[in-house]
């Protein structure tokens, strides 16, 4: 049961990462190769365990996150009005970029002893 809870944070980050890869597909009928590459990386993550692999992805991973934060809030700026719709995306908005930092820091915390 440990060693599920351990790769956890790898299977929500790969579930996002899922997210904007077709989010973007299906929405804007484009393929976006930086999502791919970050899908490909966290599957692959999954199966190696790669230590300095592991820390790098969840380092960037993080700084991300915390970028998307600030989009997030620029993004409801643009709402004229307060409305429902605003509310709702920004709640949306912050629980993924809130998802995404926790599950970088547990995978952060995880390889960080093997690194240093």
């Amino acid at each position: 049961m440990k060693k599920y809870l351990l790769i956890l944070p790898e299977f929500i980050l790969i579930g996002l990462s899922a997210y904007w890869l077709l989010d973007i597909f299906i929405g804007n009928d484009y393929f976006n190769p930086i999502a791919f590459c970050v899908f490909l990386m966290l599957l692959l993550q999954v199966f190696i365990q790669n230590k300095y692999v592991g820390f790098s992805l969840a380092s960037l991973i993080s700084l991300f996150s915390l970028y998307m934060v600030l989009a997030v809030f620029s993004e409801f700026n643009d709402f004229h009005t307060l409305s429902f719709e605003a509310f709702q995306f920004l709640v949306f908005g912050l629980l993924l970029c809130f998802l995404g930092f926790c599950s970088a820091i547990a995978m952060f915390y995880k390889f960080l002893p093997k690194v240093f």
